[in-house]
């Protein structure tokens, strides 16, 4: 076609207008193009970092040689790799068990259980590494000691842990973790990192831990 119309023989029907194929194939592909574009906005932002954060863990895991069902060892690796800019997340091994740790300054405003916007592409990430993880996740809610101000929308702190803990659950079961794979736990003040005596102390104990236990493993289905 196109040494047709770079090159045309006049005496051919065919090269009359060549042009207006090309114009044609031209705007074709730019309303491809555009309706792609569009379609992407429609799902919103959510839609798009999920599609971005999978095509991402496809990279990882192929570059590493990784297997599908990864072990606790394997996704600490991933995690540490992953987070290791921010440091209010931290990633614990234990025995039989690997704990993502998020400090107050990552998800949540003070005393209250609404997520950060800029939270949920961190969530986000972290689901899209745990969930090639046949074992059972627990999302556990702490607080320093300092009481519920009267009026305040939680009645405690046991309320205000359950709350975020609750919020962080439903962010990951709408990202491909099943729900019978995640539980919600919380620990209010009663499990402390440091001392409540001290404003370090108490920032420290203020967190959200994710923890991956191999002691209660789930089975894909």
């Amino acid at each position: 076609m196109l040494h047709r119309l770079f090159r045309p023989k006049y005496d051919d029907v065919r090269s009359q207008n060549i042009w207006l194929t090309v114009y044609a194939d031209m705007i074709t592909n730019l309303v491809l193009l555009f309706l792609s574009l569009y379609s992407l906005v429609m799902m919103g932002n959510d839609a798009i970092i999920k599609a971005v954060q999978s095509m991402k863990l496809e990279e990882i895991t192929k570059a590493k040689d990784l297997p599908k069902n990864l072990d606790l060892t394997d996704v600490a690796g991933l995690l540490r790799d992953e987070f290791k800019s921010s440091t209010d997340i931290s990633i614990k091994e234990e025995a039989g068990a690997t704990r993502i740790s998020f400090g107050e300054n990552v998800l949540f405003p003070s005393g209250s259980a609404m997520l950060r916007s800029q939270s949920l592409p961190i969530i986000q990430t972290l689901a899209n590494l745990i969930r090639l993880v046949p074992f059972t996740i627990v999302v556990e809610g702490h607080t320093d000691d300092v009481p519920i101000r009267e009026g305040a929308e939680f009645n405690d702190n046991w309320e205000l842990s359950l709350a975020r803990a609750m919020a962080v659950v439903k962010v990951l079961t709408t990202s491909d973790i099943p729900p019978n794979q995640i539980a919600a736990a919380a620990y209010g003040s009663f499990h402390p990192v440091a001392s409540n005596l001290t404003t370090s102390g108490r920032k420290l104990n203020r967190r959200v831990e994710v923890a991956l236990f191999k002691e209660f493993p789930y089975e894909f289905r």
